[in-house]
């Protein structure tokens, strides 16, 4: 489980912010970490009928400060007892990302992403948005720029805060789960929210229906989490339950500032497109507002054999009714 880690970078201080939780999980996997800087490609200049190609030296200079700041970095994961190499690669970075992570035998994709208002995403994508969608490998997440407000950014990760809610695609975080925490000996907590329904205050016949109705929900959601509880129990893990009413990604991000000792996991369908405008993504949310590390499955890709943990007899499915 998370042997090789892809960690795309280029140099600033925000991408270097992901590193210190990148750490922890690294020491939790025994993970070996490469390193990644993508340069742009660049046209070679010619001269009239001769073609005589100059070296680009703007490219040998990018490479080489690449090199340089790379060495630096590995020599500090060195001293650390972290095992890492540096790699640089020329093309467009979207594409050669996702290239490198599947067909490289990576197991976790690390990005550092600074996510823009939802309002630009109707004229186009980022590049780590267009990472997440495309990625078939699960990824560790952190938006540096929210990282930089918080007062203890770089607080200990010593739980898994789980988020389920209620389908199959948010159970495809749960044997991941199961391999990260017998690797880390980290206690669990499972955590689903129920929507909150506003306006029933405003009419006396809904009023009266709607305890019962967030009473019946309530009870359902603990009733599905002590479910999976259970089965984890079993399995030796040390775990809790707990249930929130609210916005899903308002309420998934208040917990984790509140106790940023949690590492937040979910699986998500990441839609695209209009699906995205119109439908909205959770994952998307808690990574444009918190500052928080997320390690986010995506959906539909099973556990090879080797990832399956012990005991565990749960791939998820692809047949949720809709994603985290």
């Amino acid at each position: 489980m998370f042997k090789r880690v892809l960690v795309p970078m280029n140099g600033s201080e925000s991408t270097e912010r992901i590193l210190p939780h990148l750490v922890q999980v690294t020491n939790w996997c025994d993970s070996e970490l490469t390193l990644l800087h993508v340069l742009r490609p660049t046209r070679s200049r010619s001269t009239g009928d001769l073609q005589i190609e100059y070296p680009n030296m703007l490219t040998d200079r990018a490479q080489g400060l690449a090199r340089e700041y790379f060495s630096e970095l590995v020599e500090q994961f060195d001293g650390i007892g972290v095992t890492a190499r540096s790699t640089t690669a020329t093309g467009e970075l979207v594409g050669t990302v996702v290239a490198r992570a599947s067909t490289g035998g990576f197991d976790l994709l690390a990005l550092a992403v600074g996510e823009r208002h939802p309002a630009l995403r109707h004229v186009t994508e980022s590049p780590s948005e267009k990472i997440r969608v495309r990625s078939t490998i699960p990824m560790l997440i952190l938006n540096g720029h929210m990282a930089r407000r918080k007062k203890d950014p770089e607080k200990t990760l010593t739980r898994l805060l789980v988020a389920l809610n209620g389908t199959r695609v948010s159970e495809f975080a749960l044997p991941y789960v199961r391999r990260v925490a017998r690797a880390g000996d980290l206690p669990i907590t499972l955590l689903r929210v129920v929507p909150e329904i506003s306006d029933f205050h405003r009419s006396v016949e809904l009023s009266s229906i709607a305890p019962p109705f967030i009473e019946g929900a309530l009870q359902n959601a603990e009733d599905y989490l002590e479910r999976h509880a259970t089965l984890l129990t079993e399995e030796g893990f040390d775990v809790d339950t707990r249930v929130e009413v609210g916005p899903a990604a308002r309420t998934l991000t208040d917990v984790q500032e509140r106790e940023p000792e949690h590492l937040l996991v979910m699986a998500s369908v990441v839609r695209r497109g209009w699906r995205r405008t119109i439908l909205g993504c959770t994952a998307d949310e808690v990574i444009r507002t918190s500052g928080r590390p997320l390690l986010l499955i995506p959906a539909g890709r099973r556990l090879a054999t080797s990832d399956s943990g012990s005991g565990s007899n749960e791939n998820g499915g692809s047949n949720g009714s809709t994603g985290t």
